[in-house]
């Protein structure tokens, strides 16, 4: 089977958010189950040819933009296998992958450089796999192809849907719509199957509560709308080979686990006490990562208990000024980091007790799987792939501690029933084995994708 993977990102090239790593991680996985996977993404200015010893594998060609033609090119990362966009205006100059003004227009150019790319290199996928509102306009343009190719659109969070004003219907080939395109709203309407990132988030968007705006068109999709959990790279994420932390471990030898925890408390300056419970969040800084609820408890959290809170993270300046407050006054029982270190997030997932992620709403999540491969126990929301990832307390397999209703309370109430079972060692390890035995690898998710992508043929006839 031949796929044509469409994303705005990828690691190891260019990574803002989870879309990086399954984009990254996903065509590798349907790879090793013998599928002819061309990933493909725009060549931004960030993106060094000389790093990644790009060649260049299709020349000049012409991109339609309506009135006007656009050149692009197509490179190739050939030890990973990776396809290039190139256009000196819309990516080449640009060195980041969102926030520009034109992003609409850049990323329909995309969309199409990438159909007509696939012609020139003579290769015709069968299914074309495209993520998120960025490679939207492929599933749309394609709809009406004399032969095309089976279409799944995946959302990975469809708060983003990006939208093309009334003047750019006809880089669509549309030219008779009512107001503003929706790229996202059109890729579901046009793609033979819909996938979501875990299989609560896929229920979830089809409400008012959860499809901004979009649940309508979700549920018209009737059965064609399918959640399948996200993976995790577990060569990468390994505490028994993992470089960045103190002393490796492992679910059959877990006792390194203590050292990592003490060598973390004194690099961010935390007294050095493995009877204390250490709480980290390692998040984007914003009100869906759930931060206003952590901050509104902090008072509750340092009167009623004895636990550490370290922070990595960075966003929101109010924010980012409330945890320093926090720090100033209590700087022997909460750490901030602002920003982001690879390394250091680590070793926080190596070293804590919890991993707090309260989020309003969260598609898959991997910061929960990243922190139970590393035996550290998540407190989270039961919403979207938290609740499909972490084993409920209330359960005998129990990995982690879920809440319902967004609020302080709620959360309170799952810290406190963590922190009422860490003193107890046996009860506490049995959870931290479970969760670090817990199967979220890529292969499990590429065998489930590769049923979708027959069921798009199917559906295609």
């Amino acid at each position: 089977m031949k796929v044509l993977f469409l994303a705005a990102e990828a690691t190891p090239w260019i990574k803002v958010g989870g879309l990086g790593d399954v984009a990254g991680a996903l065509p590798q996985a349907l790879r090793a189950r013998g599928m002819d996977v061309r990933l493909m993404l725009p060549r931004y200015y960030s993106i060094d040819p000389g790093k990644y010893k790009l060649e260049k594998v299709v020349d000049n060609f012409s991109v339609y933009m309506d009135w006007r033609q656009e050149e692009c090119q197509v490179l190739r990362d050939s030890e990973r296998d990776a396809y290039f966009i190139e256009n000196d205006y819309f990516f080449g100059s640009r060195a980041g992958a969102y926030g520009e003004r034109d992003d609409p227009e850049r990323f329909v150019l995309f969309a199409r450089a990438a159909l007509e790319a696939c012609i020139r290199m003579g290769w015709y996928p069968d299914v074309i796999h495209a993520h998120d509102w960025h490679s939207a306009a492929a599933v749309r343009l394609h709809w009406a192809a004399p032969e095309r190719a089976a279409t799944v659109f995946t959302i990975h969070n469809i708060a983003h849907q990006g939208y093309v004003s009334n003047s750019k219907w006809p880089l669509l080939g549309v030219y008779d719509a009512a107001g503003p395109l929706n790229l996202m709203e059109q890729a579901i309407y046009a793609a033979d199957l819909v996938t979501t990132v875990s299989p609560t988030y896929s229920q979830e968007i089809c409400t008012a509560e959860y499809g901004f705006g979009l649940e309508g068109v979700l549920r018209g999709k009737g059965d064609r709308v399918v959640g399948i959990l996200n993976g995790l790279d577990y060569d990468s994420w390994n505490p028994a080979t993992d470089p960045a932390i103190a002393q490796h471990f492992s679910a059959d030898d877990p006792a390194g686990k203590r050292e990592c925890k003490r060598a973390l408390q004194e690099e961010v300056g935390l007294p050095q006490r493995a009877d204390v419970p250490l709480l980290s969040v390692v998040s984007r800084l914003d009100s869906q990562k759930g931060i206003r609820l952590i901050l509104d408890a902090l008072p509750e959290i340092l009167s009623l208990t004895h636990a550490q809170v370290m922070f990595l993270g960075s966003g929101s300046s109010q924010y980012e000024s409330e945890i320093h407050g926090w720090t100033a006054g209590h700087g022997n029982r909460i750490a901030f980091f602002i920003g982001f270190n690879g390394d250091l997030a680590r070793r926080i997932y190596a070293g804590s007790d919890c991993f707090l992620m309260p989020s309003s709403f969260e598609p898959c999540g991997l910061s929960q799987l990243m922190s139970m491969r590393y035996g550290t126990l998540p407190i989270a929301r039961a919403t979207g792939g938290l609740a499909d990832t972490i084993r409920n307390r209330i359960n005998e397999d129990w990995t982690g501690y879920l809440f319902g209703p967004y609020d302080k309370g709620a959360m309170l109430g799952a810290i406190g029933r963590a922190l009422n079972d860490y003193p107890n060692s046996a009860l506490w390890t049995g959870a931290v084995l479970r969760a670090m035995r817990a199967d979220f690898s890529w292969e499990r998710s590429a065998a489930r994708y590769e049923e979708i992508f027959n069921w798009a043929l199917e559906v295609r006839g």
